[in-house]
């Protein structure tokens, strides 16, 4: 039998500890679980042993019976055929227990009885039917001693059984040779017994070979489980590992995009700032030149196209100021449906036929505390966005609910509370997570050159957080995109100004001076001359 099919075996005799018990199993667990494969074996080799015994008192009473006309060893192979049927009736009762295990020692002892009634029959068998004839008794011998040779390979399993069956069957046989006295007797007497001890000294090695064999399958099974609980571990330990690397690596990801967008926010902010103010001065100065132009239709023109240049600079400005989080906001509480309808109108007379526009507001809503303007411009962003992302048609839907902001439902870094969710999405291309990285940075368009300045999404995420709230984007290729805006709500917020004092304003001064305040000397002297020119 394979050393494999011995490990499984012990394996389902006795399970190995779990994690929680001992590393290394108790002696006596470790020789329970022997004695239980010992016991095991002898009852898988007992059905060869039942078949060699019929067989062999079969052919021993029909040579004795019919050659030597010997009726009585009939009687023999009856006494040996029953015998055979008991043995067999237990052996199948072991064999149908559910738990054979429980009750190991009732089996070793029903075993070792059986085997020694065995040999018993055969030894008494040899004392009370054998006759003088010197001719069957060493027939009769040699078929006892080739029965004890072949029970070596099948009962030595177990030790008792075996000496049991060898003692009982061939010490009878010597000991009827020893005390008949003759030399010839007593030299097979005495072979007998040498013979009796060699199969005993060689059926005790077998045996202490299997249980060493059993003990090194056994420690080996238990290692083995223990190695294969080792390595599960170390498989959970490393998997968390990589999950907590992994989230580690997005985690830095996200801090480096929001160090970079506050530091090029900040940047932004600094360079548009400077730029207002040159842009200030330089409209300034433009339409007090236009004022002074005349009836020169020529420099009129010129100035014309110059002031317009300038404001639409001014526009480029007041976009990356809203980026920067530096535009003057004017926040009050909105009605964000009533908000909703007015782009719906100014949407519909620039989104074509092929898209449909869907307005959905939950009922019993909030107002948000905003600037109603930027919302509008937010919103309007955000749609003509999806419009340009579904240039063969689509859907755009436009929903506005109340929403609680929790950990687990709320984009990164917004606070818990009460919030007014517009959700924008649409059914056009959607974004590569790649391009999705870079969504919110400005200047960043995946649109052809010339229809789009890549700081619509910009404008909109610096405008949500200059008020408190924050923008979420969930997209992906080929399923279109949906785009949260989470606003504060408006509860326990107040536009009133404060009362004026108990003197108000001075009225009707006789004499009064003018101070004109500007951090830039060149946007304050335009506002100067053109003072001057309305006081004159």
């Amino acid at each position: 039998m394979s050393s494999n099919v011995w490990r499984e075996r012990l394996r389902r005799w006795g399970r190995a500890p779990d994690k929680h018990s001992s590393r290394i199993s108790s002696g006596g667990d470790i020789n329970h679980k022997i004695y239980t494969a010992q016991i095991e074996a002898l009852y898988q080799h007992t059905p060869m042993v039942l078949a060699v015994n019929v067989v062999n008192s079969a052919l021993v009473a029909l040579v004795l019976a019919s050659y030597m006309e010997q009726t009585r060893w009939w009687v023999f192979f009856g006494s040996v055929v029953t015998l055979t049927a008991v043995r067999a009736i237990g052996w199948s009762r072991h064999r149908h227990n559910r738990k054979p295990d429980e009750a190991m020692t009732k089996w070793a002892i029903v075993a070792t009885a059986g085997s020694g009634l065995s040999g018993l029959l055969w030894g008494v068998g040899s004392i009370l039917l054998l006759s003088d004839d010197i001719v069957e008794q060493t027939f009769l011998a040699f078929v006892i001693g080739g029965m004890c040779a072949g029970a070596l390979v099948s009962l030595s399993y177990y030790l008792p059984a075996y000496i049991a069956y060898v003692v009982s069957a061939a010490l009878p046989l010597a000991g009827r040779f020893l005390l008949d006295g003759g030399t010839v007797y007593a030299a097979m007497g005495g072979m007998a017994v040498v013979f009796v001890a060699a199969v005993t000294f060689a059926a005790h090695h077998f045996n202490r070979a299997f249980v060493r064999g059993l003990r090194l399958n056994l420690d080996l099974s238990e290692r083995t489980e223990e190695l294969t609980r080792r390595t599960e571990e170390l498989t959970t330990v490393n998997s968390r590992l990589e999950a907590e690397i992994a989230q580690r690596k997005v985690t830095e990801g996200q801090l480096h995009q929001a160090q970079k967008m506050e530091a090029l926010g900040q940047l932004t902010g600094g360079i548009a700032h400077d730029f207002n103010n040159l842009l200030t001065a330089v409209i300034g100065n433009l339409e007090l030149a236009r004022r002074r132009t005349g009836s020169d239709p020529h420099m009129a023109g010129l100035l014309e196209a110059a002031l317009s240049a300038a404001e639409r600079g001014e526009t480029l400005i007041k976009d990356l100021l809203a980026f920067a989080r530096r535009q003057p906001l004017r926040p009050k509480a909105v009605d964000v449906s009533a908000v909703v309808d007015d782009a719906e109108k100014i949407l519909k007379q620039s989104i074509g036929p092929d898209i449909r526009v869907l307005i959905r507001v939950e009922p019993g809503l909030r107002p948000a505390w905003v600037d109603p303007n930027q919302l509008t411009l937010a919103i309007l962003n955000l749609a003509l966005n999806a419009r340009d992302a579904m240039p063969g048609g689509g859907r755009l839907q436009i929903a506005c609910e109340n929403r609680r902001a929790e950990a687990d439902n709320s984009p990164p870094d917004l606070a818990t509370g009460n919030y007014v969710v517009v959700t924008v999405s649409d059914t056009g291309t959607g974004m590569s997570e790649a391009t999705l990285a870079h969504a919110f940075e400005p200047f960043f368009t995946t649109k052809d050159a010339g229809r789009g300045s890549g700081l619509g999404l910009s404008i909109v995420q610096g405008f949500a957080a200059q008020s408190g709230g924050a923008v979420q984007i969930v997209s992906s290729l080929g399923e279109g995109t949906n785009v949260e805006l989470w606003l504060p709500r408006a509860e326990g917020r107040s536009t009133e100004s404060a009362p004026l004092g108990p003197d108000g304003f001075v009225l009707n001064p006789s004499q009064a001076r003018v101070l004109i305040c500007d951090d830039d000397e060149m946007s304050a002297k335009p506002d100067e001359e053109a003072i001057s020119r309305y006081l004159d």
